[in-house]
C-alpha cells in the first residue's frame, strides 16, 4: 500500500492528543484506535510498507463518524477528514468494499428511478411484514416501525415521494433551484414539501431539481469514489444546463458535498471543473436563503403562532461544524417561533449517525444518539429541529426508542407552520 502524498499529509499529525478530548466516538470506545492520532499511526505504518492486515486497517479507518471535531480543534490543522476518506478509497482499491455498499452506491443511489422503485417496494413490504408501534403524534410525523431484530426504528415509507407529488408542469424552471435530496424526497417527503412551500414565496421563480442522483457523499465517505463520481457528474451536468442563479439545500450534508467536496475533487483541468465552480458559488443552505431572500421577514408575530413545546436546535456536524452555518437556522427559528425557541442542552453533541457508520455499528451509533436525545429532553426540549437529513433520520429513530413524545422536525417544517398555520399552500400534505 503506497501513497506518498497521503503519507505526507498524515505526517503533519504531532500525536498531541487534542483529538481525543473532542472525539465523538472515544467516550464509547475508550481505545486509542478510535481517535484521529491512533488512526494516523495505523495508516502511517501501512503506508510505510509494514506487513499489516489490510482488511483490519480498513475496519480501523471505517470506525469513524467523520464528524470533523478533531480537524476543527487540531493545533496543526491536519486535514483529518480528507486523510480518512483518501485512506478509505485507497483501501477500497486494495481490498474492495462490502458487496452491499457496492450495490447500493453503484447501482441504486446514482439512479432516481431505482430509488423510487425501492421505496415503493419497501412501502408495500412494510405493510405486510413490519409491525407499527404506537407513539405520541409529532408536529407532522411520527410513524416509526420495527426494523429487523436490533431494535432499530425505521420511518413508514411513503408510496409517493415529494417530487412525484408535484404536477408535471410545476416547478420545472426558475432561477432558484431546490435540491431536495434523496431522504427528503423518498423517506420524509413532508420535509421536501415544507422546504418547497416556504422557498417558493421568495418572489422569484422556483424549480425543483428532478431526476437527481444521490449527492455522492455516502459513496465518497465509504471509499467508493467511482460511484461517487458517477452521481456527482450526472448532477453537475444537469445543474449547469438548468443554469440557476441560486441552489437551495435543505440538507447540510448535501450542501457540504456541492459547496466543498465537489470543487476539491474536480480540479482544474477536469472537464467539469467550471461546472463544479458554477454550482458551488450558487449553493446555499435553506436557512440562509430564507434570511437573504426576505422570506423570514414574512413570518407573522410569533405571539400569534402556537407551538406545542420548547423548540431546540441541533447543530449538525456538517452544516454547523464544517460549513459554519449555525447562526442562520437559529435566526430563522427566532423569527418563526419567538419565545418557543430556546437554546438546547447538548446542541453541539453529535447525533451518532455518521452515514454508513449507522449500519456498520448500529449499537454504538444508537448509544451516541440516545445520549443526544436524552440530554436534550432533560434540559426541557420538546421539539428538536435540525437541517440535515442524516441527523433527522437518526434522531427520529432515537426518540422513538427512548422518548416517543420528543418530536424531531426540520427547520422548514417549523417555518411552514409559522407561515401557514400548518396548512400547506395548494393543499399539499
Amino acid at each position: 500500500m503506497k501513497d506518498e502524498e497521503l503519507l505526507e499529509m498524515a505526517g503533519l499529525c504531532a500525536k498531541c492528543g487534542t483529538c481525543r478530548t473532542v472525539c465523538s466516538l472515544y467516550p464509547y470506545r475508550k481505545t486509542e484506535n478510535a481517535v484521529a492520532r491512533g488512526k494516523v499511526r495505523i495508516l502511517e505504518s501501512a503506508l510505510a510498507g509494514e506487513n499489516l492486515d489490510l482488511p483490519a486497517v480498513r475496519e480501523a479507518m471505517a470506525d469513524c463518524l467523520l464528524c470533523g471535531r478533531c480537524e476543527r480543534e487540531c493545533p496543526n490543522q491536519v486535514l483529518y477528514e480528507e486523510i480518512v476518506m483518501r485512506a478509505r478509497a485507497k483501501l477500497a482499491d486494495e481490498v474492495g468494499i462490502p458487496a452491499w455498499k457496492s450495490i447500493l452506491f453503484g447501482n441504486v443511489m446514482p439512479s432516481d428511478a431505482a430509488m423510487r422503485a425501492i421505496r415503493r417496494a419497501g412501502a408495500a413490504a412494510q405493510r405486510i411484514f413490519l409491525k407499527k408501534i404506537p407513539t405520541d403524534s409529532g408536529l407532522h410525523y411520527r410513524f416509526p416501525l420495527k426494523f429487523f431484530g436490533d431494535g432499530r426504528m425505521f420511518p413508514e415509507l411513503p408510496s409517493k415521494g415529494f417530487i412525484e407529488s408535484l404536477g408535471k408542469s410545476e416547478a420545472v424552471s426558475g432561477d432558484v433551484m431546490l435540491f431536495v435530496g434523496c431522504v427528503f424526497d423518498h423517506l420524509f417527503p413532508e420535509v421536501g414539501g415544507a422546504a418547497y412551500e416556504t422557498v417558493k414565496i421568495c418572489g422569484r421563480p422556483v424549480s425543483v431539481f428532478r431526476g437527481a442522483a444521490c449527492c455522492g457523499l455516502p459513496a465518497l465517505t465509504s471509499g467508493d469514489r467511482k460511484s461517487a463520481f458517477v452521481s456527482m457528474e450526472a448532477n453537475l451536468r444537469s445543474m449547469r444546463v438548468a443554469a440557476p442563479e441560486t441552489i437551495v439545500f435543505p440538507c447540510g450534508s448535501c450542501l457540504l458535498m456541492f459547496k466543498r467536496n465537489i470543487p476539491e475533487l474536480f480540479k482544474e483541468g477536469h472537464p467539469l471543473y467550471e461546472d463544479a465552480l458554477f454550482v458551488a458559488k450558487r449553493s446555499i443552505d435553506y436557512a440562509s436563503f430564507l434570511l437573504d431572500s426576505g422570506v423570514a421577514r414574512k413570518f407573522p408575530d410569533p405571539a400569534t403562532v402556537s407551538f406545542p413545546g420548547v423548540i431546540g436546535y441541533h447543530d449538525s456536524c456538517h452544516l454547523t461544524g464544517t460549513l459554519k452555518r449555525g447562526d442562520e437556522p437559529r435566526k430563522v427559528l427566532v423569527r418563526a417561533a419567538g419565545s418557543a425557541f430556546k437554546e438546547m442542552e447538548g446542541a453541539d453533541l453529535c447525533c451518532g449517525y455518521g452515514g454508513a457508520f449507522n449500519v456498520r455499528d448500529y449499537p454504538t451509533s444508537a448509544r451516541i444518539g440516545e445520549n443526544k436525545v436524552s440530554v436534550a429532553a432533560k434540559g426541557g426540549t420538546k421539539i428538536i429541529s435540525a437541517a440535515c437529513s442524516g441527523c433527522i433520520f437518526q434522531m427520529r429513530d432515537m426518540a422513538a426508542r427512548t422518548n416517543p413524545s420528543m418530536r424531531i422536525v426540520h427547520v422548514a417544517e417549523l417555518a411552514r407552520h409559522a407561515l401557514f398555520g400548518g396548512k400547506e399552500q395548494g393543499g399539499r400534505r
